[in-house]
């Protein structure tokens, strides 16, 4: 085994063991058990799991990875969903690592760049999936513009959209970045631009194929309704007021600092590149950084699309310098000898084992990171004294979980469920409005299930009105008193 072999060996290893996270998003809980409906009653189309808007339409656009999240839950446990997700983040970014330029090390240093920027979502989530049909759509089309396959590789476009379109509605983004490519390549052979940009017959046959994979979408549960899901989801101002994902990033939390460092370095690669950036890339690298900062939840997306860019640039601007022949792997590499060759393959055994090692010990504490987060006690307290039979208020975090011990709900983590009004209306009680036992009173909630010392939670225990029957470290448990309100 070269020294190169090598290091791209413990580098995916390493990303591997790093991409094991604990299971503790708030909405895998309720994509779990709607997995398991799923494969017992067929796909919803209507809510199943609050008592407060059971009548509201529910496109399941994640349907399918909800299937595949339960399928791997119901055999294996918790442990195969962290394996499965983080093998799922060591291919995406294995995918990239083959179209991006100067491999094995600065391709490694600009993919461990953009590992960490996109961190920000790895977990057992369906949002994985969309980041890995963004880089199969990405291997699709650079290896069709570097020659190393034929247009007739874009046949598989259509058929990865259906497949997309059913693990969820995320397929969008892979029609936009096909766009991108159509116009970008378009505007380069207008002025005679990059070498690299498909040619005239490619380029209709690329539209040809954007349109197949649009209409292809529709091939799923929901039909053509799939097709403007984006569209409102991305229009709801609930979304945004209240869920942190979709906010803009707030760039004194240090998660966000690999975005700002990889963006800064793919356009200092731009401006000192010794070619000039072409138009796909400018709008590919521009457009997503734009998302990125308007919505962290987009920040990911541009880690998975700035990462080739970004390396191919930087690589660019290096030409002539001493530097050059290590970082675009044209350094002649000393030949190894066979005492070499038993040193990295005992290396590599080494890195796997420490790696294995660490991984079992995250699958081990994982049930107990789960009880440091979410109201474990407090979820078996409701179970025990028969309140989780009554309506209660729940913090929206927590909704997901509830779901999980088949506690019907108040509100969880579908905000396009609930839509912009029901959410709204929960947040007078969340918020303290002062209409805020509106929403108490209208759904005769028996408890509320709170954060300890939320302001919610002191708010409660000055109201006669209510009393506090259960609380601990994560929770605390108000019901009514029958007293009446101050």
């Amino acid at each position: 085994m070269t020294t190169r072999r090598l290091f791209t060996a413990i580098f995916f290893v390493a990303l591997f063991t790093i991409a094991v996270k604990d299971t503790l998003d708030p909405d895998m809980w309720w994509h779990l058990r709607t997995g398991e409906y799923i494969l017992q009653n067929g796909i919803p189309h209507h809510d199943i799991f609050s008592f407060t808007v059971p009548h509201h339409e529910w496109i399941t656009h994640e349907w399918l990875s909800q299937v595949v999240m339960w399928s791997v839950y119901a055999t294996s446990g918790w442990a195969g969903l962290l394996i499965l997700f983080a093998t799922l983040i060591t291919a995406i970014f294995g995918l990239l690592y083959t179209i991006m330029p100067g491999r094995p090390f600065l391709a490694a240093f600009i993919l461990l760049l953009s590992a960490l920027t996109s961190s920000i979502v790895w977990g057992v989530r369906p949002q994985i999936f969309n980041l890995l049909f963004t880089a199969v759509f990405l291997l699709l089309l650079e290896q069709v513009k570097n020659g190393r396959w034929s247009r007739r590789a874009l046949w598989a476009l259509p058929p990865l959209t259906i497949l997309w379109a059913n693990f969820h509605s995320g397929y969008f983004l892979g029609i936009v970045v096909l766009l991108v490519y159509l116009i970008g390549d378009a505007l380069e052979r207008w002025r005679d631009g990059d070498e690299r940009a498909l040619p005239s017959p490619a380029l209709r046959f690329l539209g040809m194929m954007i349109v197949l994979s649009f209409l292809a979408a529709a091939l799923n549960p929901n039909g053509i309704k799939l097709w403007l899901y984006p569209f409102q989801t991305l229009g709801s101002s609930s979304m945004q007021a209240y869920i942190i994902e979709w906010q803009s990033p707030n760039f004194h939390n240090k998660i966000f600092w690999p975005f700002v460092i990889l963006a800064a370095l793919g356009g200092m690669g731009m401006i000192f590149s010794k070619k000039r950036p072409s138009w796909s890339d400018l709008l590919m690298f521009g457009g997503t950084a734009a998302a990125g900062l308007m919505s962290a939840r987009n920040i990911p997306l541009f880690a998975i699309v700035a990462a080739p860019i970004t390396a191919r640039y930087l690589l660019n601007s290096l030409g002539g310098t001493a530097v050059y022949p290590l970082l675009s792997g044209t350094a002649t590499e000393q030949t190894s000898t066979r005492l070499m060759r038993i040193l990295n393959w005992g290396l590599l055994l080494t890195a796997v084992l420490t790696s294995f090692i660490w991984i079992d010990r995250r699958i081990a504490e994982n049930e107990t990171a789960i009880v440091e987060q979410y109201p474990s006690a407090a979820v078996a307290y409701l179970q025990e004294s028969g309140l989780a039979e009554q309506r209660g208020y729940n913090q929206y975090v927590w909704g997901g979980y509830l779901i999980w011990h088949g506690i019907p709900v108040f509100v969880d983590g579908r905000a396009d469920v609930y839509g912009d009004e029901f959410l709204d209306y929960y947040v007078q009680t969340s918020q303290l409005s002062d209409t805020w036992r509106e929403p108490l009173d209208d759904f005769d909630v028996q408890y509320v299930l709170t954060v300890p010392d939320s302001n919610l939670a002191v708010l409660l225990e000055a109201d006669t009105g209510w009393q506090q029957s259960y609380s601990d470290d994560v929770a605390q448990i108000y019901v009514r008193s029958g007293e009446g309100a101050e």
